[in-house]
């Protein structure tokens, strides 16, 4: 039985629970098994380092909400360099920089492979995020996320861990792709997420390619192997579709 997360409201105000809040939460009690009061302790600085981004006009809502991780390592530093909080960490014995640093490495997917199996943990079912207009509408996607998956796959592509790829030059491992199975453009058919680590495979670039362009029979056979390598924790997830209806959402046929 997953352990109950509370997070607290701010003020009268009912407070949105991004997907990476939900996530992160539950990292620090079903994976890292902190007590309530040390989670607690986490959001706190947390909560006090959204209030500054947001004076800065750095965030709308609070530091969940940022998606890429270049993005979140930039903030950082921006907040580092204000002498302001400077002077609180140190009056807080640093107790704001090293809950925005375990953030950070729970945003980089530091430890993933290592706790798979309580990693395993989060698959849960999320309430989809809202659509947002750009020059068309579009569902919100994380970026942090793709990269948590693809830390706790290793580094190694889904459909076939002897392929091979370049080395990154960001971070000298193997560069993979982060894949949708069944596509965000799919998101007003489910009432639950798609944007969950469930639904986020690692892929060498020549698979994630062919997934998209490849002979239509192929991208069927891999979306099978998918099918059975995720189905369970698509259910976890509350996503939950026969072999039949999953291939069918996800290659035209």
């Amino acid at each position: 039985m997953k352990k109950e997360i509370i997070i607290e409201p701010q003020g009268n105000k009912t407070e949105y629970v991004s997907v990476l809040k939900e996530y992160y939460a539950r990292y620090l009690t079903d994976v890292r098994n902190l007590s309530q009061s040390s989670v607690k302790h986490y959001f706190d600085a947390l909560n006090n380092i959204s209030k500054r981004l947001k004076a800065k006009n750095l965030v709308q809502t609070d530091i969940y909400e940022i998606g890429d991780l270049k993005q979140l390592l930039r903030v950082r530093k921006i907040l580092y360099a204000d002498t302001d909080f400077a002077e609180l960490d140190e009056r807080g014995r640093r107790m704001y920089s090293a809950g925005l640093n375990n953030y950070c490495r729970f945003a980089s997917g530091e430890g993933f492979r290592e706790a798979k199996d309580k990693i395993l943990l989060l698959d849960i079912p999320i309430d989809p995020k809202e659509a947002v207009t750009v020059e068309q509408s579009a569902w919100k996607r994380s970026g942090i996320m793709r990269i948590q998956a693809i830390e706790f796959a290793g580094y190694s592509c889904e459909i076939g861990q002897k392929h091979e790829s370049f080395i990154a030059e960001r971070n000298n491992k193997p560069y993979m792709e982060g894949h949708h199975a069944i596509p965000i453009r799919l998101q007003p058919k489910f009432d639950k997420s798609l944007d969950v680590y469930a639904n986020i495979i690692c892929l060498c670039p020549i698979c994630h390619r062919r997934i998209h362009y490849g002979l239509k029979e192929d991208r069927k056979q891999m979306m099978m192997q998918i099918y059975d390598n995720r189905s369970r924790r698509l259910a976890q997830s509350g996503i939950r579709l026969s072999k039949q209806e999953f291939v069918g959402l996800t290659v035209k046929i």
